[in-house]
């Protein structure tokens, strides 16, 4: 834990470095974002939502007055359900997650700025646990450690879109939308299952 933790300072600390050399051009904030999660896959579907949550670092590099990298580091805990013969499984893993994505933001309007977001995800397991029920008449077994069952690295699509409302200068409020769709299979056995979630985004540039 503590080697990816170091690891992924090295990445995001050049981006932290230029945001004091180029001031306006960077705007750096927090977030925290509760989400909605789910898995689909083959042969174990899933079964319903489940709510989550995101916090962390936001960071917005620019490449002009429009076009941005935006970026961060945040804790997402991504929570779902499958259902099948063998029974049910509530999933509650939780990553590290740094996306990678190209914003588009509009020209300043008198409530702020509009915005539009895609690109990549980028997530790294820190902890899994499940709520395992195996069928009738067996007793249920909550908060099971199922780490070892959780693939490490998680890649995923952004997409989403929103408002930075300009209370002053120096403080925009962001709201928002996000989908992040995975690509990679969450399990390592049985049915292969990728988890999603859909996030309302809440935080604050500074």
């Amino acid at each position: 834990m503590k080697k990816l933790l170091f690891a992924l300072l090295c990445i995001v600390s050049p981006y932290l470095s230029s945001a004091q050399i180029s001031g306006s051009n960077t705007q750096l904030g927090f977030t925290v974002s509760p989400n909605l999660g789910w898995v689909s896959g083959e042969g174990s579907p899933g079964d319903g939502t489940r709510a989550g949550v995101s916090y962390g670092v936001l960071a917005d590099f620019a490449f002009s007055s429009n076009y941005y990298f935006a970026s961060g580091f945040t804790i997402t805990s991504l929570n779902s359900r499958a259902a099948g013969d063998f029974g049910s499984i509530n999933y509650k893993v939780r990553y590290i997650e740094v996306p990678l994505t190209l914003k588009l933001k509009s020209q300043p309007t008198d409530i702020g700025r509009y915005y539009g977001q895609f690109g990549l995800g980028t997530g790294f397991k820190i902890g899994a646990k499940g709520d395992i029920s195996e069928g009738p008449g067996i007793p249920k077994r909550t908060d099971v450690d199922i780490a070892s069952a959780i693939n490490f690295f998680r890649l995923s699509m952004i997409a989403g879109a929103g408002v930075e409302w300009e209370v002053n200068g120096n403080l925009n409020v962001i709201t928002g939308v996000t989908y992040n769709s995975g690509f990679t299979t969450m399990n390592k056995d049985g049915d292969k299952l990728k988890n999603s979630y859909v996030a309302l985004t809440l935080g604050v540039f500074f």
